[in-house]
């Protein structure tokens, strides 16, 4: 459940870029990341991170995080609804309310630091069309980008205007999915040169995308329709050869006709009846708007540069919710969700120096959130039942973070990072179901990270990490006569790794890999009372495993890019069977034993200037188990409960002959059916008090036609 209101009222989811073009390890160096706050190629970063470029996300006709999860380590996303999911990273997950992943676009951080606006299920799920790369940091990134990455960070790079010349580009999608409705897409983008210092570019999608999930009993089909949009705008303006002024609006809306999920039984676990087949008395609509503005300030001082970043977020959400076994009547739950976000960056980074290199900044950001919820009768519109909640929130956080790289010889240097924080929170509730009040909280939190790297000759690096980070407690919800406390403290996780960065055979073969370990203190997990769900502080866990990333060119033209974990999470301790019901050495939620991604791809020249390729990506998730039991097995019975692993197959093809392409592409060639991930979401077949899975989208085949001038 996406709202903490619904689960009481319904109660009695490398390092090396995986580029879509075949191309030399020379190429692929050449690749440069922004993870550390100043661009770096991408193999000279001393973590874990993961940049997957424009060229793969328009190969492998990416729209969402579905489309490209598997090419990122240790990256697991679940939801049941697009736009309705939650991120993890190395398997710090415990279906909590708040999230553990960061997201930015850009300069811009996205989405609540705190769990009073559901931000652990409301993941940012960019459309790509205009992103130049997805950055995915692995562990915790406490120092340079603060709350809420303690597991990581996912960071969208956008295409920024260019004075070079006029661009513009237009791709056009269709495809048809087995036992479902056809989809189509048109994205386009236009770069307009304004002189020689300034520059305006436009971009702009549409996804009709058809449903493929039946309800048999209402005599409907395909009703998980999904219909998204969006438009950017970024303007640039050098105004003089050191002063640099970039401004951008990002909207973005995405419309589901209803959630994903299709009955199972919970023992054993198959489909109650059709392997697409929901049985709910209405279905459960979900409309997102995210809306992104930025002003970023770039001064180069000569001795430093000076960026000043100052951004304007917003998320809404309007969601229905099928609440008709709780009560044993027709009735949902209308949740309005609102939050607006405010932040401020200054930072002065230094130039490259033999000796030295810096990091300094000062942030400011100013949260609020609303959620506003109703249970009604009867279908929509239905009618008032008089249980109400009304909760307002606000966040305000100050901080100070540094990071220092000292160059004892051109192959040894330590990087040493720090960051101080200081948040201040208020909530303020009313309703029939919550009663009225409020309550305040104060906190401060320090992180640090330390990350030394040695490079034993021009083709291997070797490195190592410890870093810090946290996610904000804060004053909880509380029921009219509840047991949950008024507030709750901050978890913490501290991360040790190693890793190579290597070219095993230059220009032939390379590898990238790591084995970590995570502590996991004073972790947060919901509460229920029997009205509201909250948040309370348990015990600890534990995350180790292995990642990697293989690129091997035996041919100039083919390409294998083979990514992969092996993760092995637990508790190491029990929590409050009151709380949750996990105990010591129960695994964490939805994090695979191990997953693995093959990819393939082969391109060459065909007469006149034409390129031809043709490529496959055959990727295996291993078994994982869902998440810790509720208060007397309400979610999810008296264990967790496992669900198998599953293989995908996805194949590509084209011909790009000058301006023009053609793409024909398959996903889910083997049209896999099986549950991805299992929950109580509230279906309503009488005979059948288990659940519902979520299952991948079907066998899909479709064509694009692509142009650019």
């Amino acid at each position: 459940m996406t709202s903490r209101l619904a689960l009481a009222l319904l109660a009695s989811v490398s390092l090396t870029p995986i580029c879509a073009h075949a191309q030399d390890a020379t190429a692929v160096d050449e690749v440069v990341v922004t993870a550390q706050k100043r661009e770096e190629l991408l193999r000279e970063v001393p973590q874990s991170v993961t940049a997957i470029t424009d060229e793969t996300l328009e190969r492998i006709q990416a729209n969402d995080f579905s489309d490209y999860v598997g090419r990122v380590p240790g990256l697991t996303v679940v939801g049941d609804q697009p736009g309705n999911q939650r991120l993890t990273l190395r398997g710090l997950n415990t279906s909590g309310i708040s999230s553990t992943v960061g997201t930015y676009m850009d300069e811009t951080p996205f989405g609540s630091s705190t769990s009073l606006v559901n931000s652990g299920v409301l993941a940012l799920d960019l459309d790509p069309s205009d992103v130049k790369r997805v950055e995915v940091l692995r562990g915790p990134q406490g120092t340079l980008y603060g709350a809420g990455s303690l597991g990581g960070l996912i960071k969208y790079v956008t295409v920024q205007p260019s004075t070079a010349g006029f661009e513009a580009r237009v791709r056009g999608s269709a495809e048809q999915t087995d036992d479902g409705e056809g989809s189509w897409g048109l994205r386009g983008a236009v770069n307009l040169p304004m002189g020689e210092r300034a520059a305006l570019r436009v971009s702009g999608m549409k996804r009709s995308q058809g449903g493929y999930i039946d309800d048999p009993a209402r005599g409907e089909s395909d009703i998980n329709g999904l219909e998204t949009s969006a438009l950017r705008a970024a303007f640039l303006f050098n105004a003089t050869d050191k002063l640099t002024f970039r401004a951008s609006a990002y909207v973005q809306k995405i419309e589901s006709d209803a959630q994903t999920g299709v009955a199972y039984f919970q023992s054993p676990l198959e489909p109650v009846a059709g392997d697409l087949d929901q049985f709910r008395l209405f279905s459960e609509k979900s409309d997102i708007t995210y809306r992104i503005y930025n002003a970023t300030v770039d001064y180069d001082l000569g001795w430093a540069a000076l960026v000043s970043s100052t951004s304007w977020g917003e998320l809404e959400q309007y969601r229905e919710s099928d609440g008709s076994m709780a009560f044993g009547l027709p009735s949902f739950l209308a949740n309005d969700l609102s939050q607006e976000k405010f932040t401020q960056e200054l930072r002065l980074v230094s130039p490259e120096g033999e000796r030295l290199d810096w990091v300094a900044g000062l942030f400011y950001t100013k949260e609020e959130g609303l959620i506003d919820q109703e249970i009604f009768f009867g279908p929509p519109p239905g009618s008032v039942t008089g249980l109400t909640a009304r909760i307002a929130s606000d966040y305000e956080e100050v901080a100070a973070f540094g990071e220092v790289k000292v160059k004892f010889s051109p192959q040894f240097d330590v990087s040493v990072g720090a960051r101080y924080a200081k948040n201040d929170q208020t909530v303020d509730q009313s309703g029939t179901a919550v009663g009225a009040g409020g309550e305040v909280s104060s906190e401060n939190a320090t992180t640090f990270s330390i990350a030394p790297r040695y490079r034993m000759n021009d083709h291997t690096m070797f490195y190592g990490r410890i870093a810090t980070g946290y996610r904000p407690g804060g004053p909880n919800i509380v029921g009219v006569a509840s047991v949950i406390p008024p507030t709750f403290g901050s978890d913490t996780t501290t991360n040790y790794e190693l890793g190579v960065k290597t070219d095993l055979v230059p220009g032939v073969l390379r590898l990238d890999a790591s084995v970590f370990h995570v502590d996991w203190q004073d972790i947060q997990l919901a509460v229920f009372d029997g009205t509201v769900t909250g948040n309370a502080n348990g015990g600890s866990a534990e995350t180790q495993g292995v990642e990697w990333t293989a690129t091997l060119t035996p041919h100039q033209g083919l390409t294998f890019v083979w990514a992969g974990a092996v993760t092995d999470t637990e508790l190491t301790s029990d929590t409050d069977p009151i709380v949750v019901g996990g105990v010591s050495g129960d695994p964490l939620p939805y994090s695979p034993d191990w997953s693995s991604t093959l990819d393939g791809e082969y391109e060459w020249a065909l007469a006149n200037g034409a390129q031809a390729y043709v490529g496959a990506t055959w990727r295996v998730v291993g078994e994982q188990s869902t998440a810790f039991p509720g208060v007397g097995g309400f979610l999810y019975g008296a264990q967790q409960i496992e669900v198998p692993s599953y293989t995908t197959i996805d194949l590509r093809g084209g011909v790009e002959f000058g301006r023009y392409a053609v793409e024909l592409y398959a996903k889910n060639v083997g049209d896999e059916r099986g549950p991805i991930a299992f929950g109580n979401f509230g279906q309503t077949l009488p005979d059948a008090p288990n659940g519902e899975a979520s299952v991948l989208r079907p066998r899909t085949i479709g064509l694009s036609l692509s142009a650019r001038y």
